[in-house]
Parts: C-alpha cells; sequence; structure tokens
C-alpha cells in the first residue's frame, strides 16, 4: 500500500502540485501517501481512537482522484486510490468516527431529501417525454441558473423532458463521506421514480450526481448523459459566438471519474474562444468543493478554488467555465475577490442559442 509522493505533482517544468490537502496542509499525512499508511494502521488496529488531526487528516481531501491518475500514468498500476479513501471513510464511519458537519448533512437529508436542508421546491414545467432532467440539490438550491439554462435550452429546441415531482438527494455526499447505509433509501426511492417515468434517458448537469447513478446505483436499463454529451449529439442547433476568452475547468467527478474530457470542450468551443490552463483533463486541478470538504474546511475550499482562479487568469481567459454546479458554487464565491465571473457551460449555450 505505498503511492510515491511524485503522484502529487504535475510533470510540467514547475513541477506544479496536484494535491489540494496536501498542498493546503502541508503535512505527509494529507497526501496519498499518508493517507494510505493511515489506512493501513486503521486495518491493522492500530488505531484505537481517531484524533482531531487524523478526521482532518482524512476528511479534509476532496477524493479528486489526481494523485490516482499520476500513479497510474507513471507506474501502470491500476491502484483506485479515490475508492480506498471512500473505503477508508466508510470504514471509520461505521465505527461513528465521522465529522459532526457531515452528520447533521446526513440529518438533513433525512428530513428534507436535499443536502441544504431547504424546505422550499424549485418549479419546472414537465411533460411525458422519453428523456428525464435530474437536477440535483446544488442546481435546485444553490446555482439554479444552471438548471433555469438547461431547462431554457430543452425549451427553445423543442424538446420534451420530464422532471421528477419528488427528486430525492441522489446521496452523492453520504456515498462521499462513507455514510452509506444512510444513502440506501435515497437510492431506492430515485431509481423507483426514474423507473415510473418511462424515461429512456437521464440527463444531468451535475457530474455528482452522475458519478453516483453510475457507481452506487443499480442498472435502471436507461442511458445516463452528461449535459455537454447531450449538447454535442444534437448536432447543429445554430448558435452564435460570443467575444469571449474562457478556461475550462475540468470538474472531477466529470474528468477523472466519468472520463468526459472533450464533450464540454467541443461544445464550449462553437460559443467562445477557450484557453489552455497548465493543469488540464486528468491533470487538473480540483476545485476544491467535493468530498464533503466544502462543508467542513471552507477555507482550504475557497483557497483551492482561488488557486484555479489565478490559474486561469495566467491563462489569459476573461472568464471561467466549468460543467458542475458544485464547482461553479465555489469558483464563484471564491471569484468574488478575484473579480472573475464563472459560468457553467449550459449558461454560455443558452445565452448563445437562438430561440
Amino acid at each position: 500500500m505505498q503511492l510515491c509522493s511524485i503522484a502529487s505533482f504535475h510533470p510540467q517544468e514547475e513541477w506544479l502540485p496536484l494535491c489540494p490537502s496536501g498542498q493546503f496542509y502541508g503535512y505527509q499525512a494529507f497526501y496519498a501517501p499518508g493517507k494510505m499508511e493511515i489506512f493501513r494502521a486503521l486495518l491493522e488496529g492500530e488505531i484505537a481512537e481517531p484524533s482531531d488531526g487524523l478526521l482532518k487528516a482524512v476528511y479534509a481531501c476532496t477524493v479528486c482522484g489526481a494523485c490516482y491518475e499520476k500513479c497510474k500514468q507513471i507506474t501502470s498500476v491500476e491502484l483506485g486510490a479515490p475508492d480506498l479513501f471512500e473505503a477508508m471513510r466508510h470504514e471509520l464511519a461505521s465505527k461513528g468516527w465521522i465529522l459532526d458537519t457531515h452528520k447533521n448533512i446526513a440529518e438533513k437529508i433525512k428530513e428534507t431529501r436535499n443536502a441544504y436542508g431547504e424546505k422550499y421546491e424549485y418549479k419546472a414545467r414537465s411533460s411525458d417525454g422519453d428523456i428525464l432532467y435530474y437536477i440535483g440539490c446544488t442546481a435546485r438550491y444553490r446555482v439554479p441558473e444552471i438548471a433555469d439554462a438547461m431547462l431554457e435550452i430543452f425549451d427553445k429546441l423543442g424538446i420534451k423532458y420530464q422532471v421528477m415531482d419528488e427528486e430525492w438527494c441522489c446521496g452523492s455526499v453520504l456515498f462521499r463521506t462513507g455514510q452509506v447505509e444512510a444513502a440506501k433509501e435515497l437510492v431506492a426511492h430515485n431509481v423507483e421514480e426514474i423507473k415510473k417515468s418511462r424515461a429512456k434517458t437521464v440527463v444531468f448537469t451535475c457530474p455528482g450526481c452522475m458519478k453516483t447513478f453510475e457507481k452506487n446505483y443499480p442498472d435502471m436499463g436507461v442511458e445516463l448523459v452528461h449535459s455537454t454529451q447531450f449538447l454535442l449529439r444534437l448536432g447543429d442547433i445554430n448558435v452564435k459566438k460570443l467575444d469571449m476568452e474562457a478556461a475550462y475547468h475540468d470538474p472531477c467527478h466529470l474528468g477523472r471519474d466519468l472520463g468526459i474530457y472533450e464533450e464540454p470542450r467541443l461544445v464550449l468551443k462553437e460559443v467562445v474562444s477557450v484557453k489552455e490552463m497548465k493543469r488540464e483533463r486528468e491533470q487538473a486541478w480540483c476545485c476544491g468543493s467535493g468530498g464533503g470538504v466544502k462543508s467542513a474546511f471552507d477555507d482550504f475550499a475557497l483557497w483551492s478554488a482561488t488557486e484555479r482562479l489565478k490559474e486561469a487568469k495566467e491563462a489569459g481567459a476573461e472568464v471561467l467555465v466549468s460543467a458542475c454546479p458544485f464547482c461553479k458554487r465555489n469558483l464563484k464565491e471564491a471569484a468574488e475577490k478575484e473579480r472573475m465571473e464563472v459560468y457553467d457551460v449550459v449558461e454560455l449555450v443558452n445565452r448563445c442559442l437562438e430561440g
């Protein structure tokens, strides 16, 4: 269970860091090799009680997978570090060793069926089409402009679609923080609702939701596609091009987890000029919000987002564009100080779409 330290860095001349938590906290325990050693000690019974420092090292990780991609590239070893880190969290959670913040999220989901504990509901017109748009908690309650844009695209193109009357949280945050048992009811409900809808395709603007459906849900016999994949397959949809230079940020769940790198770029290039950043695709720097980090370690999350915004500016971009509500939320918050606009791909497509 060893992971070379080189997996934490990008092979540029500057040897740019790839591990946000290790770079921010500066201790080996926050890098992948340190977490592997913690997991070994846990499995071999060397840890009787968790210290605050141990819990921080385990949970202040976005589970972005950059270390795994770099290790795989160098050694060809399929180590699966993110899966191991999630398994470690599951092991800790089974012992009751979990952050209060993450417990509170589970309680909110149990009470309100969404990760933010919101009482109101995002309203959307729906039909009986073959396409079902799974909105997700963050696009419903924190960045609704993304959901609005996706729905407007459907309407402008005359595409019949459904949204779930009783859409529950997909359970991503529970799976990522080790609270697997708490997610089972959510999975069962959403599976039943999707089966009842008779939809053939489920479209996601949230890669975290899509990853959860791909990895943690049973096969429902429906096609799961990201919004950028859906837009690309439509072909020529008559969009104008903005006089704008944008950098594209690869969401970890979309890129490293789902392997979707080209579609967002191809769609984005139809509406803006795209500038490349130094850390892209498999080697992309994480926005800092995933894996339960945004809720528990917001200072770290915003620092990571700020680093990404600075990188976009260095590339000569005017705006930073992603394809994930959770990425946008964190990047947008950090951008208030950096004075840079942040968008989702579907927002720009909707702006440029004639209709």
